[in-house]
């Protein structure tokens, strides 16, 4: 079959996984592409999702999400509202149809000139990872000859679609200018990219991707559809050849090689049994490459833990392995010697944490970022064995947020270590001095980790896409019986079907997209008096806290944007929280709080501690958050205009928030939840094991939540009532807020990264 065919005015150039229409091109994901052609070539027919699910993904197992996702993506390429469905249509219980005029290109074309589209997303959820893993990317299309368009029946594209594409030509020009700046800056000439080509390219994630010591083969995970779990693969450069290295899919870590290459090493996270202190525990695990090569092994387990954590192995020497371990709050360095089977301490911070490390063969030192007692980064030079030679405060200068953490590693130039925002590539030198990375305007890359020789290195790019969804409260009484046709004849909505395996109430859960771009939507948040919803976006290319206009009574497609901040380009938008009057939000920003107010003035809070995670405000003058004090998370209450705080817990905290009447409410690591009392702080009994890292919220005395089998619960703290509501689909990430009317989630509608190769001058 033909890979260019025309759908109405836009035109589908599957070979380039793009969709055109005037003149702007949407690059797409292999999957959803197969989708809109398998139905393209039945067009007008309705074609069951068994028979999609059977053609498009012949030979693998997955779920109905992973079609009903590519919909999704599909629709907001085609700028369909989700209402009128001009484009794909939902027939309930039976499948979809593609419903536009089709024309096949009999022979070769070329797709009509098409501008670039940016694309740039926060890829990591845990803020003290955020640095390690990638966070945002540009896709950009190639230019190509123009053809005029085809005499079709007319479409129109929503005002959201055309006020996205206006979003991205404007950070295009932002970003073009800056690289033109920092290409013309002396400072890039430490190190400047000439060249980025694609290593891997398919609809699944790659991540965690390392060099073999020879330079020949690259090794990575895959992670199959959106599931957070991997499989670790390797490629061989030279030949392209494809190997998958272990049999079961797994939660890994960073990889790390042998000296000899023999040998990979890794850490793997598993539900502990019976959990004490944590609900993960930690294994270091080996394969041999070679074998491994030939067929996918069982990995060797050399080291477990069950009441600390562990991460980042690094062969050092002597069949030794350096690595992180987090006891007590606090991460310190370790190394773990396999011939011995024994751990012994390297390097500890006794009011700090270790943020991370790298080891350098060639010069035997290690390099590590460590955050000291008053929340300041330091970079720290050991000797192989871990004693201390030099250490100093980083200088960020206003390249970077005073409080961002960074991982970075050894690079070919002398004295610097190249570390990635997510956004730009840095390196930073042993007395503290930052300097930016020439690069061409392609992509923006993540966790940069240099080849044996020196000249290229890997990273990963990608884009991250999540929009944001309403619950309808209405669906779990009696007055829902006709709610779901009335959303879908009188309102402005996309309806996600999903389908309920929980026996116990066998209620499907319907949600309703509300707020969306081909970006990163999240963090919502009810205005207390209004119809406005603040939100994390990054609408501009940057992240910023956005405003729309979302009405209680019936769910609808959001409608006036508004960008409310406009911060700087390295900044991350954490938590976003509403003043009691509605006039002002609270901002979390990079782990630094601003009160901005709807007229747009902005007033910095000062605090002398990073904000790990903001989780409620008064609207006056107290929060509270989890800080980095003395190198380990607390829970605190803040006082925002003496600085001043108290500490509210000594516990790890995942998540926590406030009842009317002043009840602390929070989840430790193991999922417990907590509420404070008269004289200790008790476990809600009914709420054992349903916290997650899906967060919860709580609306007149009720708490509601989503556990780790994505089960959307809830707590009545009066009565101690206890009920399961429904199912929800694996895509949610988060559980946002709630009103009397709609509960707030994020929903995640693509994550694609791939491994890239980045050639240095």
């Amino acid at each position: 079959m033909t890979e260019q065919y025309w759908i109405g005015g836009f035109f589908v150039d599957v070979s380039r996984n793009q969709i055109v229409h005037n003149k702007q091109a949407q690059t797409l994901p292999p999957k959803a592409l197969a989708v809109l052609t398998y139905l393209a070539s039945r067009q007008g027919e309705v074609i069951s999702q068994d028979e999609l699910l059977d053609n498009v993904w012949a030979g693998t197992i997955v779920s109905p999400n992973s079609l009903q996702r590519c919909i999704a993506q599909l629709r907001k390429a085609f700028g369909d509202d989700g209402k009128a469905q001009s484009f794909i249509k939902t027939h309930a219980k039976k499948g979809y149809s593609l419903e536009c005029d089709i024309r096949w290109e009999r022979v070769s074309t070329h797709p009509p000139s098409a501008q670039p589209r940016v694309l740039t997303s926060d890829a990591n959820r845990d803020i003290t990872e955020k640095s390690e893993t990638l966070q945002h990317d540009t896709l950009t299309s190639e230019p190509s000859e123009q053809l005029s368009e085809p005499p079709t029946k007319s479409t129109k594209s929503s005002s959201k679609q055309r006020y996205a594409l206006l979003i991205f030509a404007v950070a295009l020009l932002v970003i073009g200018t800056i690289a033109a700046f920092t290409a013309s800056s002396p400072v890039t000439d430490v190190m400047r990219i000439k060249d980025i080509r694609l290593l891997t390219s398919t609809d699944n994630r790659e991540l965690a991707s390392a060099y073999s010591p020879d330079g020949q083969y690259i090794v990575f995970q895959r992670f199959p559809d959106v599931m957070c779990k991997s499989q670790l693969w390797a490629k061989h450069i030279g030949t392209q050849q494809e190997f998958q290295l272990t049999e079961e899919l797994g939660s890994y870590g960073s990889l790390a090689f042998s000296q000899n290459g023999s040998a990979l090493a890794f850490v793997k996270e598993s539900r502990c049994t019976t959990p004490v202190e944590q609900k993960t525990c930690f294994q270091l695990q080996q394969i041999d490459f070679e074998q491994a090569l030939l067929s996918p092994q069982t990995p060797q387990t050399l080291m477990e833990c069950k009441h600390t954590e562990i991460k980042s192995p690094i062969w050092t020497s002597n069949n030794d392995i350096a690595l992180l371990q987090k006891e007590q709050g606090r991460w310190k360095l370790i190394s773990y010697a396999i011939n011995d089977s024994k751990s012994t301490p390297l390097y500890a911070l006794d009011n700090g944490s270790v943020v991370s490390f790298d080891y350098s063969h060639h010069n035997q030192i290690m390099a590590l970022t460590t955050l000291h007692e008053s929340g300041v980064l330091h970079i720290e030079k050991l000797d192989a064995a871990g004693k201390l030679l030099s250490s100093v405060p980083i200088n960020y200068e206003d390249a970077i947020p005073k409080y961002d953490v960074i991982y970075p590693n050894f690079s070919p130039v002398d004295n610097h270590l190249i570390f990635s925002t997510g956004k730009q590539l840095f390196t930073v030198t042993f007395d503290g001095s930052i300097h930016p990375v020439s690069m061409p305007l392609t992509d923006a890359i993540g966790t940069p980790l240099f080849h044996p020789q020196g000249k290229k290195m890997l990273a990963i790019k990608g884009y991250y896409d999540s929009d944001i969804a309403t619950i309808p409260l209405a669906q779990f009484n009696s007055l829902f019986t006709d709610l779901n046709t009335q959303l879908n004849t009188e309102s402005n909505v996309e309806l996600i079907d999903t389908n309920s395996t929980n026996s116990e109430t066998n209620r499907d859960i319907h949600f309703y997209t509300t707020i969306r771009s081909p970006l990163e939507e999240n963090r919502a948040k009810f205005q207390p008096t209004g119809h406005l919803v603040a939100y994390s976006s990054e609408g501009d290319g940057t992240s910023q806290v956005w405003t729309a206009s979302v009405a209680n009574t019936v769910v609808q497609l959001s409608s006036n944007t508004k960008q409310l901040s406009h911060f700087a380009t390295n900044t991350q938008v954490m938590d976003v929280l509403w003043a009691q009057d509605g006039n002002s939000v609270l901002v979390n920003a990079s782990s630094q709080l601003t009160r901005i107010h709807l007229d747009g003035r902005e007033n910095p809070i000062a605090f002398n501690y990073p904000i790990n995670s903001l989780f409620h405000w008064d609207g006056q003058q107290t929060a509270i958050a989890n800080i980095s004090h003395q190198g380990v998370s607390k829970l605190v209450e803040i006082n925002l205009e003496s600085g001043d705080f108290s500490i509210l817990s000594t516990k790890s905290i995942n998540w926590a928030d406030k009842t009317d009447n002043g009840t602390l409410v929070y989840t430790d690591t193991v999922g417990r939840i907590w509420q404070s009392g008269n004289i200790e702080h008790e476990v809600i009994p009914a709420l054992i094991n349903q916290g997650s890292d899906r967060h919860f919220v709580i609306h007149h005395n009720v708490i509601y939540g989503i556990n780790d089998s994505y089960q959307l619960w809830k707590y009545d703290m009066n009565s101690t009532a206890f009920t399961i509501l429904g199912q929800l689909p694996d895509t949610v990430d988060y559980i946002t807020d709630i009103n009397d009317e709609i509960i707030l989630i994020t929903l995640r509608v693509a994550a694609r990264k791939n491994v890239v190769e980045l050639t240095i001058e």
